[in-house]
């Protein structure tokens, strides 16, 4: 089991300007974006790669069309993850088209060793946790087509990987760093539990909470200092 200790803001932000005062002080900005490259296929699908099918985008979505020569077919990408770390998949599931549709998270992208989603069979938003098994993994979107044909196919958008700790998304800072700073898009937040996020404290490394999980499209900075 797992126990929190919650650092008070005003305490933090105390030793942070005692830390200041003193010699050997760094300041250093820590981006948590998602592991997921290109998750809203605002106009390519750069960062995915396609098996037994054909990628596109059609509307803002990922599209993985089936290419006639199987019956399963699938979009995929590697994202950086670490042992024991637990993750949360969100994706919207769009189109379905006379196709199975599968979620695999594994070590290759028809492996779903570390995580199997069950066959989605209506389209809306997806949400998902694994924990992940190796230190890289293959996200993967598979299908499976029930004719073989070359129009069946399924739509994905706004894909983000972020970890987690089970029920929030959380950002842990390098072993070492305390944040001192939150922003999202490019607005500073405010701290507290009440506010933007919380700070928390594991006895080993510090984490952020944002109190709203962010999305494919969340940019986010945490500025963070070691002494």
């Amino acid at each position: 089991m797992t126990v929190y200790i919650e650092k008070p803001a005003l305490n933090l932000r105390s030793e942070l300007a005692s830390l200041r005062n003193q010699g050997g002080y760094q300041e250093q900005q820590f981006y948590f974006d998602g592991l997921v490259t290109n998750g809203t296929f605002d106009s390519n699908t750069a960062g995915w790669t396609a098996n037994r099918s054909t990628l596109s985008v059609v509307s803002g979505a990922l599209r993985v069309t089936e290419n006639g020569t199987d019956t399963a077919l699938y979009g995929y990408q590697t994202i950086a993850t670490e042992i024991g770390k637990t993750y949360r998949v969100e994706y919207d599931l769009v189109t379905l088209t006379a196709v199975n549709h599968n979620l695999w998270v594994g070590t290759t992208f028809s492996n779903a060793s570390a995580y199997f989603g069950a066959n989605k069979t209506t389209t809306g938003p997806q949400v998902h946790t694994f924990v992940a098994n190796a230190a890289d993994l293959i996200l993967s979107f598979r299908g499976s087509s029930t004719t073989g044909g070359t129009t069946e196919h399924f739509d994905v958008d706004n894909v983000s990987v972020f970890e987690t700790d089970g029920t929030d998304v959380i950002h842990t800072m390098p072993q070492g760093w305390k944040p001192k700073d939150f922003y999202e898009d490019g607005l500073l937040q405010r701290e507290g539990a009440a506010n933007d996020y919380e700070v928390i404290y594991d006895g080993f490394d510090y984490v952020v909470k944002p109190t709203v999980a962010p999305s494919a499209t969340t940019q986010t900075c945490v500025i963070g200092v070691k002494a």
